[in-house]
């Protein structure tokens, strides 16, 4: 494998999203903000920081955001926030598995929905690790290829192969994406994460996302209806995280 040092979002920016793929992004973005919940002056690392839109928020909370990003026109597409002058906020192109920064120089460090794109998944918790300090914190927010979702999705599908006797047609929902190169579940994060940190919680995001004909029976009810029932599935993806959608990681560094 090589790095993709060309990424581009393009092709995955939606422009109409159904209200559980609204729900996810937004609860997996609050998600991962609150763990990290930088204090004023804390030097917080977003690897893979694609246009620096979390970047913003953490150094809007008081953080010193640092951004790490492998491709130039993502940064370039950050614009004024990745490129300007603030003093609160810096860009650095580099790669996640050789971050170009010095041991113990961040407080906080975190990767959100970026790391099953990577190289090396190890390696690069290995350079999390190793660029924050003792008492510092590693964050990391992933897909859940092991969700509730997923595995019904999957024995759906078996039902209707074996009643049909007709192979499906095109990817599924719960098989991997072209561009991601590791299939993440809850073993798989502890198995990248536990040789360098100490996993400190484990929280569960969302609730039967992509789950078939969910987002268009939710698109049927109000909104309030719908956003009650994604919260109370939610509830329960926090308390279940082999459930979630996306699991977000909270660990400290080994020494």
């Amino acid at each position: 494998m090589v790095a993709d040092t060309q990424w581009d979002d393009e092709e995955i920016v939606l422009t109409h999203m159904s209200p559980d793929t609204r729900f996810l992004f937004d609860r997996m973005t609050q998600a991962t903000l609150a763990a990290v919940a930088p204090a004023p002056g804390e030097r917080v690392l977003d690897v893979a920081c694609g246009r620096g839109t979390d970047a913003v928020q953490m150094a809007r909370q008081g953080g010193l955001l640092f951004g790490l990003e492998p491709s130039a026109g993502m940064i370039a597409k950050g614009g004024e926030w990745l490129l300007g002058p603030e003093p609160f906020l810096r860009a650095v192109r580099g790669l996640a598995e050789a971050l170009p920064f010095a041991d113990q120089t961040f407080d906080k460090v975190v990767c959100k929905g970026a790391i099953d794109h990577f190289v090396d998944a190890e390696q690069t918790v290995a350079e999390m690790s190793r660029v924050c300090k003792r008492d510092g914190r590693v964050i990391v927010s992933v897909a859940n290829f092991e969700s509730l979702s997923c595995r019904l999705g999957r024995a759906l599908d078996r039902l209707r192969q074996g009643l049909s006797g007709k192979p499906r047609a095109g990817r599924a929902f719960w098989e991997m994406p072209e561009d991601h190169n590791f299939r993440f579940e809850p073993r798989f994060l502890r198995h990248c994460l536990e040789p360098h940190c100490q996993i400190n919680s484990l929280l569960g995001v969302s609730l039967l996302w992509g789950f078939p004909h969910w987002g268009q029976a939710l698109q049927k009810l109000a909104p309030a209806t719908a956003e009650f029932i994604l919260t109370r599935l939610d509830w329960t993806a926090r308390r279940v995280p082999a459930w979630a959608d996306v699991l977000v990681a909270v660990a400290a560094p080994r020494r």
